[in-house]
């Protein structure tokens, strides 16, 4: 027995002269992973892009002075009394909303042109369309969900507002079809938020409005009533203070009175208010060319995967030649070992079938 350890060298001469396994095993993996082209499914990808519509929660008018006076312009800013943008028209917001669960659960349960068959009439959502089978139909709309957030890339620019949805699916027309569905929900999700907090504003300005009027009334019967018993009220300090501060508050009042009213009029025509809040760019269209496979790129990465694995192979047939060499009473063990496992397979198989066959 021979302890002589194998050198690199030895390693690498033996894995150069197995040159032929090396090729084999490359063009054997290339062949097998332009096979797996030819049976997987295609896939395709469908593209929209839209941009926000800019918005500002602008403060009442007399706020808006006040923080548009020189000197008074710094302190307003602090105070957080400038005029600020609504988070729900960021970029970044609808990120957040098209991989949203409630988006894409409406998303998958929404009905589609089913592309399986020639009838434009027929039609399914997403569950049955990515081929989900489960008795619970709550399971199988998590399941579509979550590949259909696999699926999906959203990406957006700050500086532009710019949102751009890339979708993939099986074939092209559904993959427009999924891109274009989305954006709309968005667009009828921004109506309802909308409507929602316009009611809501408009609800609770109402209140406001008759409550000011209310209170304005009242400074006015106030004044009126001063006016009425004292006549002379010019000729007294004390009576002059008295109008000058029943008078204050009927400004006051007033003023107050006709900011509310003025609130409550923009609440009511924001609630009817269809403008739509996000502005489309491109609509998804069915792509002319499948994202995946790339035949080309797969054959070049699978080659170099083959040469790699091949190399390999041969390094250790040439280090298990070396053992065996040095070693010929445990490799003669391991291949007799092996050839008993090789007959009992070949004798259980047939067994098996035979056993099958009674069974059915």
């Amino acid at each position: 027995m021979d302890n002589a350890p194998l050198t690199f060298a030895t390693l690498t001469a033996g894995t150069v002269t197995r040159w032929r396994t090396v090729l084999l095993v490359a063009v054997g993996v290339i062949v097998f992973a332009l096979g797996l082209t030819f049976v997987l499914p295609p896939s395709y990808r469908g593209t929209t892009s839209f941009v926000t519509t800019d918005a500002s929660i602008d403060l009442p008018p007399s706020l808006g002075q006040l923080a548009g006076q020189p000197g008074l312009a710094g302190l307003a800013g602090q105070l957080g009394l400038g005029s600020s943008r609504d988070p729900s028209y960021s970029p970044a917001f609808y990120l957040e909303l098209l991989g949203s669960r409630e988006l894409l659960t409406r998303l998958v349960q929404s009905r589609f042109a089913d592309p399986r068959t020639a009838d434009p009439a027929d039609s399914a959502n997403l569950v049955q369309l990515f081929g989900i089978r489960d008795r619970d139909s709550l399971r199988a709309v998590e399941l579509a969900v979550r590949r259909l957030r696999g699926r999906s890339r959203i990406t957006i620019d700050p500086k532009t507002s710019f949102v751009t949805l890339q979708v993939d699916a099986r074939w092209p027309v559904l993959a427009a079809d999924i891109a274009n569905q989305a954006v709309g929900l968005v667009s009828a999700f921004n109506k309802e938020q909308r409507l929602s907090r316009a009611k809501a504003k408009r609800e609770f300005l109402e209140g406001r409005v008759n409550a000011a009027q209310d209170e304005l009334r009242a400074a006015e019967n106030a004044l009126r009533a001063f006016n009425q018993t004292n006549r002379l009220w010019r000729e007294s300090p004390a009576l002059t203070i008295d109008e000058m501060r029943i008078r204050r508050q009927v400004e006051t009042a007033s003023t107050l009175y006709l900011l509310l009213r003025q609130q409550y009029e923009a609440a009511r025509l924001e609630e009817v208010n269809t403008t739509p809040l996000i502005t489309v760019i491109d609509r998804a269209i069915p792509p002319r060319r499948r994202e995946w496979p790339h035949r080309g790129f797969i054959a070049i990465t699978a080659g170099l995967l083959g040469l790699v694995l091949g190399s390999l192979w041969a390094a250790t047939r040439t280090l298990y030649a070396s053992w065996a060499e040095r070693n010929p009473q445990e490799a003669g063990l391991l291949r007799s070992a092996a050839a008993r496992m090789a007959t009992e397979v070949r004798r259980t198989l047939p067994a098996r079938d035979r056993a099958l066959g009674r069974d059915r």
